[in-house]
């Protein structure tokens, strides 16, 4: 391994695992799924690039002779960790979409490993193999981005679009760098005949996939950013007076959790309130209506969601996205 690949490669697994670290914090603050699923994400992407590092280390200590069972179990090995890095944002992808269809859920995950397994077994060993093999990773990614652009396209929803149509850069961002992802594996595997090719200091292998770095990289940045937006919200105790930024939080996701739970206007009103710590009497003075008809909202409010109290009420507000 080249020393700039190695310092490269250094970073990719230190920015892995900082952003799982970081994703697994704001969950365990907030115990929004989302954060749970980029938290695997990451870890599982940890591991795959881990192994780059361990076939160096074995290649050095071993040479070409690595042996069938040693690259059979890398195989194996670099299913479960693709797998469970893109299965993962899968979940994310389907959590933020509120899509609960369990077959839904599952098949792609299914499907993306029995078809790489399919692929090591029927094909012979060669540089078509390696290219279906790793073009599996591409094609689940292809999958999430049309799948999300078609619910998009169809949904009727102003509230989903607008959620949706904020992301949209890092959808075209995504589409791009996958796409890349597949051009640079097609280089490799099916128009070069060398497995590594070197730059001066630079080395490019047909194992080894720049643009599938950046595209994780890029989407560790943009999990690490919202990790800290939840990370700066006090989730258990929230402030009696809200700051800007948790106005704003409150205001983005109250219409997609007021169209969930099918929620009044003035139940709207009367929930925004409770979330920035307000009690009935204070919600009262400040609508300008009887004590009593805050109370019946708050107990309209609370049958509605299903939960059992205001603490519960406001700890399951947070997890929406």
């Amino acid at each position: 391994m080249g020393l700039v690949l190695f310092h490269v490669t250094l970073i990719v697994l230190l920015i892995s695992i900082l952003a799982s670290a970081m994703c697994l914090s704001a969950y365990l603050v907030s115990r929004k799924r989302l954060m749970l699923f980029a938290f695997f994400a990451f870890l599982f992407y940890f591991f795959d690039v881990e192994f780059v590092f361990q076939d160096e280390f074995v290649s050095y200590v071993l040479g070409s002779e690595q042996g069938q069972i040693y690259l059979v179990i890398r195989s194996l090995t670099n299913v479960i960790t693709g797998g469970g890095f893109l299965v993962s944002f899968w979940f994310l992808v389907c959590d933020y979409l509120g899509e609960t269809r369990r077959a839904l859920l599952v098949a792609p995950g299914v499907v993306f490993a029995v078809m790489s397994v399919a692929v090591l077994v029927a094909l012979p060993e060669g540089d078509l193999q390696r290219f279906l093999f790793y073009g599996m990773r591409e094609l689940f990614v292809f999958w999430m981005l049309l799948f999300t652009g078609f619910r998009y396209f169809s949904s009727k929803d102003d509230v989903e679009r607008s959620r949706l149509w904020k992301h949209r850069w890092l959808y075209v961002m995504v589409a791009v760098l996958n796409t890349a992802v597949l051009l640079e594996d097609m280089t490799f595997f099916m128009l070069l005949n060398e497995p590594v090719i070197q730059l001066g200091p630079i080395t490019f292998s047909a194992e080894r996939n720049y643009a599938e770095e950046a595209l994780l990289m890029s989407c560790a940045f943009f999990a690490g950013r919202d990790a800290r937006r939840v990370l700066q919200l006090r989730f258990d105790r929230p402030p009696m007076r809200g700051d800007q930024r948790q106005d704003e939080q409150i205001s983005e996701n109250l219409m997609l959790y007021a169209k969930r739970h099918q929620l009044s206007e003035r139940e709207s009103e009367v929930l925004h309130l409770v979330l920035l710590g307000k009690d009935n009497q204070n919600i009262a003075s400040t609508m300008h209506v009887a004590l009593s008809t805050v109370k019946v909202h708050v107990h309209n409010i609370l049958q509605k969601t299903g939960r059992t109290n205001r603490q519960d009420l406001i700890q399951d507000f947070w997890k929406t996205s």
